[in-house]
């Protein structure tokens, strides 16, 4: 208990420090967490159609069942008629969700660091405004409370961008790598297809 009283006090005293934008960032970290967390469950491919989203990973990651599951897809995909059109609404509606969420999170991450940067600024200027000023209170603590808000939130901003800008381009790396698996099995299919081989 006492060290999550500290732990609560310590805390307390940094977003006081950190003025309003630290809180901002805060915020910001939430509002990346969750937009990271939703792009990792979209590519899960909850919406994936024909199969479950877990013959879907199976089809484009591999596993020993692989072949009877694509087969079964071929069927179910012939049987809805005109089979690239209908592979090209597949691939749209298993990749489209996370292609949008991906650039709005590169979006958040890129400003994290850009709000720390105002936090510097804003610092500074209570610096300055400390050195200046004729208030009562003593100007070295003005002077001490600029600089602390000025190193926290420029802190504070690099934290949150530098890893989740690594997570994030990492889930990236594996959403092509998922795009690129699903143009070999589309390839696949329409080769696989009679209908199509016959016309050549």
């Amino acid at each position: 208990m006492i060290f999550i009283h500290q732990l609560i006090s310590e805390v307390q005293v940094v977003v006081s420090a950190g003025g309003w934008v630290f809180q901002a960032l805060l915020l910001l970290a939430f509002g990346i967490a969750f937009s990271l967390f939703s792009l990792w469950h979209s590519m899960r491919l909850p919406e994936a159609p024909f199969l479950p989203s877990d013959e879907w990973m199976t089809l484009l990651k591999g596993g020993k069942d692989r072949e009877t599951i694509c087969e079964h897809l071929r069927i179910q995909l012939c049987k809805t008629g005109d089979l690239p059109h209908r592979l090209q609404e597949v691939g749209q509606r298993l990749f489209a969700t996370a292609e949008r969420r991906f650039a709005f999170a590169f979006v958040m991450i890129g400003a994290a660091p850009l709000l720390g940067l105002l936090g510097t600024v804003s610092g500074m200027f209570n610096t300055f405004y400390g050195m200046s000023s004729n208030s009562t209170a003593a100007p070295i603590d003005i002077i001490s409370g600029g600089i602390s808000e000025a190193l926290i939130t420029t802190q504070t901003g690099l934290i949150i961008g530098v890893p989740t800008y690594i997570v994030c381009a990492w889930l990236r790396s594996r959403h092509q790598d998922l795009v690129v698996k699903f143009g070999l099995l589309e390839s696949q299919l329409l080769q696989s297809n009679p209908l199509l081989t016959s016309d050549h």
